[in-house]
């Protein structure tokens, strides 16, 4: 396997006097992999997705969670 034959997935975490739960998450994609539509196409990744980082796909899922029912304070 080289160096860019892998999926990642980043997580984000609800935690309260309750519990705590996963609550949503995005898969990471190398760049080597969203430029190349044949690889994407063979593993099954949904058409369009583009090379994110993961703080950028972090702060998405921040994003949710905030508009979410989720009760943050």
């Amino acid at each position: 396997m080289s160096k860019g034959d892998c999926q990642i997935g980043v997580f984000a975490a609800y935690a309260s006097a309750k519990g705590r739960a996963l609550v949503d998450r995005e898969l990471y994609l190398p760049k080597s992999w969203t430029e190349d539509a044949d690889r994407c196409r063979a593993a099954r990744i949904p058409e369009g997705k583009s090379f994110a980082t993961k703080p950028e796909l972090a702060r998405a899922m921040v994003r949710r969670a905030l508009d979410s029912a989720l009760p943050i304070a």
